[in-house]
C-alpha cells in the first residue's frame, strides 16, 4: 500500500493512504486520515486552554486522528522564534499527556528541535520535509527521530546522499504540499535511487507507518477497519 505520510490535500483516495495536515480548528471535511496543530506560520500568540483542548479532543474522540501536528519551529517565517519554541512545547506537553506522536515543522531550527526532543520527547516524533544534509541526518536519528522525504527528479547531492543512507525503517515519503510530482512518482523515485523493488519501499513503510502510529493503528485493529484501507 502506497502511503502519503503528509500532506494538505486529497490527490489520489481510492489509490493510497493519505493522511492530511490540518491545521488548528480547521474542518476535516472529507479528509479521512488527518493530523491536527498549530502550525508555526500561522499561530502568533501562545496557545489558550481552548485551543489546547481542541488539540487534545481531536486525537482522543476521533479513530482517524493520527497524531499532533504539523507544529514546530521555523526561522525564517513566522512569530519570533521564542514564541515559536514556547508554542511547540505546548503542543509536545499535550501529546505526551495523551500519547499522541508528533509531526515536526523544522525550519533552520534543528538545534532548538534536536534540544526540545532530548528535554521533553516522550512519543515518536517525526520531521517532514526533510531535506538537509547527511550530518544533519545523523543527528536527528540519534535522537529518535523519523524523517519524511519528498523525492524530485532535481534535488541537491547532499540530500540525494543523504535518502541512500538513510535507513529504510526509519524514513516516510510525502507530498506535502507540493503537486508536480504525485506519491506515486515520489515512491518510484526513491526506488531507483536506492535500487529496490518499489514494492519492497512500499512494504517497509507500511511496517513503519503502523509502528509510528502504533497507538491508532491497535485501536482500528480492535474497532474493525473501515473506509480507506491500509
Amino acid at each position: 500500500m502506497i502511503l502519503d505520510f503528509h500532506t494538505h490535500s486529497i490527490r489520489q483516495e481510492n489509490e493510497c493512504v493519505e493522511v492530511v495536515s490540518l491545521h488548528g480548528d480547521q474542518s476535516n471535511r472529507d479528509f479521512k486520515y488527518h493530523t491536527r496543530g498549530f502550525h508555526p506560520w500561522w499561530t502568533i500568540q501562545k496557545l489558550d486552554e481552548l485551543q489546547l483542548l481542541i488539540l487534545a479532543t481531536a486525537y482522543t474522540e476521533h479513530e482517524d486522528c493520527l497524531a499532533i501536528g504539523e507544529c514546530g519551529l521555523d526561522n525564517l517565517k513566522g512569530a519570533d522564534i521564542e514564541l515559536q519554541e514556547e508554542i511547540f512545547i505546548q503542543q509536545i506537553h499535550i501529546a505526551n499527556q495523551i500519547q499522541a506522536p508528533i509531526i515536526v515543522h523544522c525550519v533552520r531550527a534543528f538545534d532548538r528541535l534536536l534540544r526540545l526532543r532530548k528535554k521533553y520527547g516522550q512519543t515518536p516524533w517525526a520531521v517532514h520535509g526533510f531535506v538537509r544534509n547527511k550530518t544533519l541526518a545523523y543527528q536527528a536519528l540519534d535522537a529518535g527521530l523519523y524523517l519524511s522525504m519528498a523525492p524530485t527528479d532535481k534535488m541537491s547531492p547532499s540530500f540525494v546522499e543523504t535518502m541512500t543512507i538513510c535507513p529504510l525503517d526509519r524514513i516516510f515519503i510525502e507530498t506535502d504540499s507540493e503537486t508536480s510530482f504525485n506519491i506515486i512518482d515520489r515512491y518510484r523515485i526513491f526506488a531507483r535511487l536506492r535500487s529496490l523493488p518499489i514494492e519492497e519501499v512500499e512494504g517497509q513503510l507500511f511496517e513503519n507507518f503502523k509502528l509510528f502510529f502504533n497507538h491508532k493503528w491497535k485501536q482500528k485493529h480492535q474497532n474493525g477497519l473501515s473506509g480507506q484501507r491500509f
